[in-house]
């Protein structure tokens, strides 16, 4: 089960998040963000990264050419999107060859068969916990209500993952999860994460590593 850290924009906690490798870095490009990233993050340092850490732009609804104008500025390998973004939108990234995640909020229940028609246009769904804002929200949903979904495109996690329910995690394995999604849980404040408690996290995880789907 793989990891992304996600909500980071300051030079040197990058840095040091980036010697843990984790698979995945997430860097949040909205204006009412506690954690937007966009007047922070240093081009030379992102076009830098290592091959086994990727990153990925999360974005809200946003203009598609600058979504794309991010992309390559920062050798973005996903974009995130957060917002309502209709199938359309994915496909117009899906035609010009760029990775897509597209995010779903999870209530107390989820219809998930709206999710088909977005099948053939990402790489991935995130499934996170609806809450008063789009993500960061530090609460998990119900992860019962994933039976319902039909496995068929992997998916992250998100939403209150934390040292004190990871290792329900396990009960997950049959499902087509690829990685973990954590932020507002390990953080020192917005958009700073706390290194020694990411290791915990990334050490736990490798110590009940699943077989790869």
């Amino acid at each position: 089960m793989k990891l992304k850290v996600c909500g980071m924009r300051e030079s040197e906690n990058i840095a040091h998040l980036l010697a843990l490798k984790p698979d995945y870095i997430g860097f949040i490009f909205y204006d009412k963000s506690p954690r937007d990233a966009q007047e922070l993050l240093d081009t030379e340092l992102l076009n830098s990264f290592p091959k086994e850490t990727e990153k990925i732009g999360v974005f809200v609804n946003a203009d598609l050419e600058a979504v794309k104008n991010k992309v390559q500025a920062y050798g973005l390998d996903y974009v995130q999107l957060h917002g309502d973004e209709p199938v359309e939108y994915t496909a117009e990234l899906f035609a010009v060859g760029i990775k897509v995640i597209k995010v779903f909020s999870i209530g107390e229940a989820f219809d998930f068969s709206g999710l088909d028609l977005y099948n053939p246009f990402v790489d991935f769904f995130l499934f996170d916990t609806k809450g008063k804002a789009r993500g960061g929200n530090g609460e998990a949903f119900d992860w019962e209500i994933l039976k319902g979904y039909n496995q068929k495109v992997p998916f992250f996690l998100s939403g209150g993952i934390d040292l004190d329910n990871v290792d329900a995690l396990e009960e997950l394995g049959k499902m087509n999860i690829h990685a973990i999604d954590v932020n507002s849980k390990f953080e020192l404040a917005p958009g700073l994460k706390d290194i020694e408690r990411i290791e915990q996290l990334t050490s736990s995880l490798r110590g009940t590593k699943q077989s790869p789907n």
